[in-house]
Protein backbone atom coordinates (compact mmCIF):
# COMPACT_ATOMS: atom_id res chain seq x y z
CA UNK A 1 0.00 0.00 0.00
CA UNK A 2 1.85 3.21 -0.96
CA UNK A 3 1.50 6.66 0.87
CA UNK A 4 -0.88 7.74 -1.80
CA UNK A 5 -3.16 5.28 -0.66
CA UNK A 6 -2.95 5.96 3.20
CA UNK A 7 -3.55 9.58 2.66
CA UNK A 8 -6.70 8.86 0.83
CA UNK A 9 -8.33 5.88 3.22
CA UNK A 10 -7.61 8.62 5.86
CA UNK A 11 -9.26 11.43 4.18
CA UNK A 12 -12.15 8.79 3.50
CA UNK A 13 -12.23 8.41 7.08
CA UNK A 14 -12.24 11.87 7.96
CA UNK A 15 -15.39 12.51 5.85
CA UNK A 16 -16.80 9.60 6.99
CA UNK A 17 -16.47 10.10 10.90
CA UNK A 18 -17.95 14.09 10.31
CA UNK A 19 -21.03 12.71 8.05
CA UNK A 20 -21.19 9.94 11.00
CA UNK A 21 -21.63 12.31 13.57
CA UNK A 22 -24.17 13.35 12.02
CA UNK A 23 -26.39 10.07 11.78
CA UNK A 24 -25.45 10.45 15.60
CA UNK A 25 -27.33 12.96 15.19
CA UNK A 26 -30.64 12.21 14.08
CA UNK A 27 -30.62 9.28 16.18
CA UNK A 28 -29.34 6.19 14.00
CA UNK A 29 -27.38 3.30 15.84
CA UNK A 30 -23.57 2.78 15.32
CA UNK A 31 -23.21 -1.17 15.59
CA UNK A 32 -25.54 -2.28 12.62
CA UNK A 33 -24.26 0.43 10.81
CA UNK A 34 -20.69 -1.60 11.09
CA UNK A 35 -22.56 -4.35 9.88
CA UNK A 36 -23.75 -2.88 6.40
CA UNK A 37 -19.72 -1.24 5.94
CA UNK A 38 -18.71 -4.58 6.82
CA UNK A 39 -20.85 -6.51 3.80
CA UNK A 40 -20.01 -3.64 1.71
CA UNK A 41 -16.57 -4.42 2.36
CA UNK A 42 -16.81 -7.74 1.11
CA UNK A 43 -19.28 -7.33 -1.95
CA UNK A 44 -16.53 -4.55 -3.35
CA UNK A 45 -13.83 -7.20 -3.23
CA UNK A 46 -16.27 -9.80 -4.83
CA UNK A 47 -16.96 -7.55 -7.16
CA UNK A 48 -13.60 -4.91 -7.45
CA UNK A 49 -15.81 -1.96 -7.31
CA UNK A 50 -13.73 1.38 -6.77
CA UNK A 51 -16.65 3.33 -5.57
CA UNK A 52 -17.42 2.80 -1.86
CA UNK A 53 -20.37 3.57 -0.12
CA UNK A 54 -20.14 5.65 3.44
CA UNK A 55 -22.00 8.00 5.58
CA UNK A 56 -23.73 10.27 2.74
CA UNK A 57 -24.65 13.73 4.08
CA UNK A 58 -27.47 14.39 1.77
CA UNK A 59 -29.22 11.11 2.14
CA UNK A 60 -28.46 11.59 6.43
CA UNK A 61 -29.96 14.90 6.37
CA UNK A 62 -32.85 14.32 4.40
CA UNK A 63 -33.79 10.95 5.93
CA UNK A 64 -33.46 12.62 9.56
CA UNK A 65 -35.71 15.61 8.82
CA UNK A 66 -38.46 13.72 7.12
CA UNK A 67 -38.66 11.62 9.48
CA UNK A 68 -40.21 12.70 13.24
CA UNK A 69 -39.06 9.84 15.04
CA UNK A 70 -36.45 7.32 15.47
CA UNK A 71 -39.05 4.66 14.05
CA UNK A 72 -40.12 6.68 10.98
CA UNK A 73 -36.41 7.47 10.37
CA UNK A 74 -35.27 3.79 10.02
CA UNK A 75 -38.64 2.75 8.45
CA UNK A 76 -37.46 5.34 5.25
CA UNK A 77 -34.25 4.22 5.23
CA UNK A 78 -35.11 0.62 5.70
CA UNK A 79 -37.91 0.53 2.89
CA UNK A 80 -35.86 2.86 0.67
CA UNK A 81 -32.80 0.23 0.90
CA UNK A 82 -35.16 -2.76 -0.38
CA UNK A 83 -35.74 -0.43 -3.03
CA UNK A 84 -32.96 0.53 -4.05
CA UNK A 85 -31.87 -3.33 -4.52
CA UNK A 86 -34.47 -4.89 -6.63
CA UNK A 87 -33.83 -1.65 -9.02
CA UNK A 88 -29.85 -2.84 -8.98
CA UNK A 89 -30.93 -6.20 -9.26
CA UNK A 90 -33.37 -5.76 -12.32
CA UNK A 91 -30.61 -3.08 -13.99
CA UNK A 92 -33.58 -0.56 -14.26
CA UNK A 93 -31.79 2.16 -12.05
CA UNK A 94 -30.35 3.29 -15.89
CA UNK A 95 -33.68 3.31 -17.22
CA UNK A 96 -35.92 5.36 -14.56
CA UNK A 97 -32.81 8.21 -14.74
CA UNK A 98 -33.42 8.11 -18.60
CA UNK A 99 -37.03 8.37 -18.29
CA UNK A 100 -36.94 11.22 -15.59
CA UNK A 101 -34.18 13.61 -17.51
CA UNK A 102 -30.43 15.05 -16.84
CA UNK A 103 -32.28 18.61 -16.42
CA UNK A 104 -34.74 16.99 -13.78
CA UNK A 105 -32.01 14.90 -11.68
CA UNK A 106 -29.84 18.57 -11.65
CA UNK A 107 -32.75 20.44 -10.14
CA UNK A 108 -33.17 17.80 -7.49
CA UNK A 109 -29.88 17.75 -6.41
CA UNK A 110 -29.76 21.83 -6.64
CA UNK A 111 -32.40 21.61 -4.18
CA UNK A 112 -31.10 18.97 -2.43
CA UNK A 113 -28.31 21.57 -1.99
CA UNK A 114 -29.98 24.59 -0.65
CA UNK A 115 -31.57 21.75 1.89
CA UNK A 116 -27.90 21.03 3.26
CA UNK A 117 -27.23 24.79 3.43
CA UNK A 118 -30.14 25.21 5.54
CA UNK A 119 -28.95 22.50 7.71
CA UNK A 120 -25.76 23.39 8.49
CA UNK A 121 -27.17 26.44 9.64
CA UNK A 122 -29.45 24.53 11.99
CA UNK A 123 -26.86 22.21 13.29
CA UNK A 124 -24.26 25.69 13.61
CA UNK A 125 -26.62 26.99 15.51
CA UNK A 126 -27.52 24.37 17.97
CA UNK A 127 -24.18 23.78 18.94
CA UNK A 128 -22.79 27.54 18.18
CA UNK A 129 -19.31 27.79 19.18
CA UNK A 130 -18.48 24.41 17.10
CA UNK A 131 -20.66 25.68 14.40
CA UNK A 132 -18.66 29.26 14.41
CA UNK A 133 -15.28 27.61 14.75
CA UNK A 134 -16.51 24.78 11.65
CA UNK A 135 -17.11 27.56 9.24
CA UNK A 136 -14.24 29.76 10.34
CA UNK A 137 -11.68 26.91 9.29
CA UNK A 138 -13.77 25.31 6.52
CA UNK A 139 -14.32 28.35 4.23
CA UNK A 140 -10.47 29.52 3.83
CA UNK A 141 -9.12 25.84 3.28
CA UNK A 142 -11.70 25.25 0.95
CA UNK A 143 -11.22 28.22 -1.40
CA UNK A 144 -7.26 27.86 -0.80
CA UNK A 145 -7.23 24.29 -1.37
CA UNK A 146 -10.47 23.01 -3.02
CA UNK A 147 -9.40 19.73 -1.45
CA UNK A 148 -12.83 18.43 0.61
CA UNK A 149 -10.46 15.77 2.63
CA UNK A 150 -8.31 18.95 4.02
CA UNK A 151 -11.58 21.14 4.53
CA UNK A 152 -13.07 17.87 6.58
CA UNK A 153 -10.17 17.65 9.05
CA UNK A 154 -10.00 21.66 9.38
CA UNK A 155 -13.71 21.80 10.29
CA UNK A 156 -13.41 19.11 12.63
CA UNK A 157 -10.34 20.40 14.32
CA UNK A 158 -11.20 23.97 14.56
CA UNK A 159 -15.15 23.36 15.72
CA UNK A 160 -13.49 21.21 18.71
CA UNK A 161 -11.06 23.54 19.37
CA UNK A 162 -13.85 25.96 19.83
CA UNK A 163 -15.97 24.24 21.40
CA UNK A 164 -13.57 22.78 23.87
CA UNK A 165 -12.08 26.38 24.77
CA UNK A 166 -14.65 28.99 25.18
CA UNK A 167 -16.27 28.91 28.22
CA UNK A 168 -19.48 26.45 28.28
CA UNK A 169 -22.14 29.15 29.20
CA UNK A 170 -22.14 29.94 25.59
CA UNK A 171 -22.75 26.47 24.21
CA UNK A 172 -26.29 25.49 23.66
CA UNK A 173 -26.72 22.13 25.20
CA UNK A 174 -26.55 19.17 22.97
CA UNK A 175 -28.29 15.50 23.22
CA UNK A 176 -27.91 11.76 21.91
CA UNK A 177 -30.51 9.88 23.50
CA UNK A 178 -29.57 6.77 21.34
CA UNK A 179 -25.81 6.63 22.10
CA UNK A 180 -25.50 8.35 25.67
CA UNK A 181 -26.00 5.24 27.55
CA UNK A 182 -23.13 3.31 25.87
CA UNK A 183 -20.41 4.29 28.37
CA UNK A 184 -22.39 2.75 31.53
CA UNK A 185 -23.37 -0.63 29.22
CA UNK A 186 -20.71 -3.58 28.80
CA UNK A 187 -19.62 -4.30 24.87
CA UNK A 188 -22.14 -7.18 25.11
CA UNK A 189 -25.58 -5.14 26.41
CA UNK A 190 -24.82 -2.47 24.16
CA UNK A 191 -24.74 -5.02 20.45
CA UNK A 192 -27.47 -6.82 22.42
CA UNK A 193 -29.20 -3.23 22.34
CA UNK A 194 -28.60 -2.97 18.88
CA UNK A 195 -29.59 -5.95 17.59
CA UNK A 196 -33.20 -5.37 17.84
CA UNK A 197 -34.81 -5.64 14.77
CA UNK A 198 -37.31 -2.85 14.07
CA UNK A 199 -40.69 -3.62 11.90
CA UNK A 200 -41.17 -0.63 9.42
CA UNK A 201 -44.70 1.51 9.10
CA UNK A 202 -46.08 0.63 6.10
CA UNK A 203 -49.73 1.74 6.49
CA UNK A 204 -48.40 5.21 6.00
CA UNK A 205 -48.18 7.93 3.39
CA UNK A 206 -46.02 10.03 4.61
CA UNK A 207 -43.61 7.27 5.16
CA UNK A 208 -43.75 5.82 1.46
CA UNK A 209 -43.84 9.57 0.10
CA UNK A 210 -40.42 10.19 2.27
CA UNK A 211 -39.25 7.05 1.01
CA UNK A 212 -40.06 7.97 -3.16
CA UNK A 213 -38.07 11.15 -1.72
CA UNK A 214 -35.14 8.91 -0.76
CA UNK A 215 -35.25 6.81 -3.60
CA UNK A 216 -35.45 9.75 -6.22
CA UNK A 217 -32.49 11.19 -3.80
CA UNK A 218 -30.47 8.37 -4.25
CA UNK A 219 -30.88 7.75 -8.08
CA UNK A 220 -29.51 10.80 -8.42
CA UNK A 221 -26.56 10.90 -6.29
CA UNK A 222 -25.76 7.30 -7.20
CA UNK A 223 -25.39 7.80 -10.65
CA UNK A 224 -23.36 11.40 -10.21
CA UNK A 225 -21.30 10.29 -7.07
CA UNK A 226 -20.69 7.04 -8.29
CA UNK A 227 -19.61 8.16 -12.01
CA UNK A 228 -16.91 11.20 -10.18
CA UNK A 229 -15.61 8.84 -8.01
CA UNK A 230 -14.96 5.94 -11.06
CA UNK A 231 -13.64 8.65 -13.02
CA UNK A 232 -10.91 10.17 -10.26
CA UNK A 233 -9.99 6.25 -10.42
CA UNK A 234 -10.03 6.02 -14.11
CA UNK A 235 -11.98 3.12 -14.50
CA UNK A 236 -15.28 1.89 -15.12
CA UNK A 237 -18.29 0.59 -12.79
CA UNK A 238 -21.52 -0.63 -13.48
CA UNK A 239 -24.47 1.18 -11.34
CA UNK A 240 -26.30 -1.73 -11.03
CA UNK A 241 -23.42 -3.41 -8.77
CA UNK A 242 -22.79 -0.46 -6.91
CA UNK A 243 -26.89 -0.25 -6.31
CA UNK A 244 -27.38 -3.58 -4.92
CA UNK A 245 -23.81 -3.20 -3.16
CA UNK A 246 -25.45 0.26 -1.07
CA UNK A 247 -29.06 -0.99 -1.17
CA UNK A 248 -28.67 -4.57 0.55
CA UNK A 249 -25.97 -3.13 3.32
CA UNK A 250 -28.55 0.26 3.88
CA UNK A 251 -31.20 -2.65 4.33
CA UNK A 252 -29.35 -4.78 6.60
CA UNK A 253 -27.87 -1.68 8.91
CA UNK A 254 -31.90 0.15 8.78
CA UNK A 255 -33.46 -2.98 10.26
CA UNK A 256 -31.68 -2.97 13.25
CA UNK A 257 -31.95 0.69 13.44
CA UNK A 258 -28.68 1.55 11.78
CA UNK A 259 -27.86 4.72 9.44
CA UNK A 260 -28.47 4.60 5.32
CA UNK A 261 -25.12 3.76 3.39
CA UNK A 262 -24.44 5.56 -0.14
CA UNK A 263 -22.42 6.60 -2.53
CA UNK A 264 -19.72 9.22 -2.12
CA UNK A 265 -17.31 11.12 -3.40
CA UNK A 266 -14.76 9.36 -2.24
CA UNK A 267 -11.30 10.50 -1.95
CA UNK A 268 -10.00 7.25 -2.43
CA UNK A 269 -10.98 7.24 -5.84
CA UNK A 270 -7.06 9.40 -6.13
CA UNK A 271 -5.26 6.42 -4.36
CA UNK A 272 -2.83 4.21 -6.43
CA UNK A 273 -4.87 1.36 -5.61
CA UNK A 274 -8.39 2.79 -5.56
CA UNK A 275 -10.34 -0.81 -5.37
CA UNK A 276 -8.25 -1.70 -2.23
CA UNK A 277 -8.06 1.53 -0.92
CA UNK A 278 -12.01 1.42 -0.64
CA UNK A 279 -12.16 -1.67 0.57
CA UNK A 280 -9.83 -0.58 3.25
CA UNK A 281 -11.78 2.35 4.14
CA UNK A 282 -14.86 0.51 4.88
CA UNK A 283 -13.46 -2.13 6.69
CA UNK A 284 -11.91 0.16 9.31
CA UNK A 285 -15.42 2.20 9.31
CA UNK A 286 -16.70 -1.19 10.30
CA UNK A 287 -14.76 -2.23 12.95
CA UNK A 288 -15.03 1.87 14.53
CA UNK A 289 -19.03 1.13 14.69
CA UNK A 290 -18.72 -2.25 15.78
CA UNK A 291 -16.21 -1.26 18.55
CA UNK A 292 -18.92 1.69 19.43
CA UNK A 293 -15.68 4.14 19.00
CA UNK A 294 -17.81 6.33 16.71
CA UNK A 295 -20.32 7.53 19.38
CA UNK A 296 -16.93 8.00 21.74
CA UNK A 297 -15.57 10.35 19.12
CA UNK A 298 -18.83 11.80 18.93
CA UNK A 299 -18.40 12.61 22.69
CA UNK A 300 -15.35 14.59 22.00
CA UNK A 301 -16.37 16.25 18.56
CA UNK A 302 -19.46 18.25 18.98
CA UNK A 303 -21.58 18.07 16.17
CA UNK A 304 -21.71 21.09 15.08
CA UNK A 305 -17.62 20.28 14.06
CA UNK A 306 -19.29 19.53 10.88
CA UNK A 307 -21.54 22.53 9.84
CA UNK A 308 -18.58 24.20 7.99
CA UNK A 309 -17.92 21.39 5.57
CA UNK A 310 -21.72 20.32 5.19
CA UNK A 311 -22.03 24.14 3.71
CA UNK A 312 -19.30 23.62 1.33
CA UNK A 313 -20.91 20.44 -0.09
CA UNK A 314 -24.13 22.02 -0.07
CA UNK A 315 -23.70 25.82 -1.05
CA UNK A 316 -20.21 25.03 -3.00
CA UNK A 317 -20.17 21.44 -4.08
CA UNK A 318 -23.88 20.47 -4.88
CA UNK A 319 -25.90 23.84 -5.72
CA UNK A 320 -23.88 25.82 -8.71
CA UNK A 321 -23.06 22.91 -11.65
CA UNK A 322 -26.95 21.36 -10.87
CA UNK A 323 -28.01 24.73 -11.02
CA UNK A 324 -26.38 26.12 -13.81
CA UNK A 325 -27.69 22.49 -15.22
CA UNK A 326 -31.16 23.03 -14.28
CA UNK A 327 -31.83 26.14 -15.10
CA UNK A 328 -29.82 27.00 -18.30
CA UNK A 329 -31.34 28.87 -21.54
CA UNK A 330 -34.48 29.35 -18.80
CA UNK A 331 -35.54 25.75 -18.58
CA UNK A 332 -38.67 26.14 -17.03
CA UNK A 333 -39.07 22.28 -16.06
CA UNK A 334 -35.00 22.74 -14.23
CA UNK A 335 -36.44 25.81 -12.65
CA UNK A 336 -39.52 24.25 -10.87
CA UNK A 337 -37.98 20.92 -10.13
CA UNK A 338 -35.07 23.17 -8.16
CA UNK A 339 -37.56 25.33 -6.12
CA UNK A 340 -40.22 22.78 -5.26
CA UNK A 341 -37.11 20.46 -4.30
CA UNK A 342 -35.78 23.37 -2.34
CA UNK A 343 -39.33 24.16 -0.56
CA UNK A 344 -39.98 20.41 0.10
CA UNK A 345 -38.07 17.45 -0.73
CA UNK A 346 -37.06 15.95 -4.28
CA UNK A 347 -39.85 13.25 -4.49
CA UNK A 348 -42.58 16.24 -4.85
CA UNK A 349 -39.42 18.28 -7.25
CA UNK A 350 -39.42 15.53 -9.45
CA UNK A 351 -42.90 15.09 -10.03
CA UNK A 352 -43.32 18.86 -10.71
CA UNK A 353 -40.74 18.44 -12.85
CA UNK A 354 -42.16 15.63 -14.89
CA UNK A 355 -45.41 17.25 -14.71
CA UNK A 356 -43.75 20.48 -16.15
CA UNK A 357 -41.92 18.75 -18.67
CA UNK A 358 -45.65 17.12 -19.91
CA UNK A 359 -47.44 20.01 -20.54
CA UNK A 360 -44.93 22.24 -22.21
Amino acid sequence: MSPQDIVSIIGALSDAIASGLIALYYGFLAFPTGIGFALAALLAMVWGLATPISFQAETIVLAGSMGKNFRERISIVLLCGIVMTLLGIFGLLGAIVDYIGDVILAGMLAGVGVILVRTSVDIARDSLKAGIGSFIAALPVWFLTENLAYTVVASLVAGTIFHHAIKKQFNAPEEDAAEASDTSLTFRQNVKNQLIPHKPILNSWHIWKSVLALVALQIGTFISYGTITASMAQTDFSIDKLTIMSGLSQTVSSLFGGAPLSPIIAVTGVADHPVNAAIVFMSIMALILLLFLLSRIGKLIPVGATAGYLFIIGAIMVIPDNLVAAVQDGNMVGIITFVITAISDPFIGMLAGIATQLIL
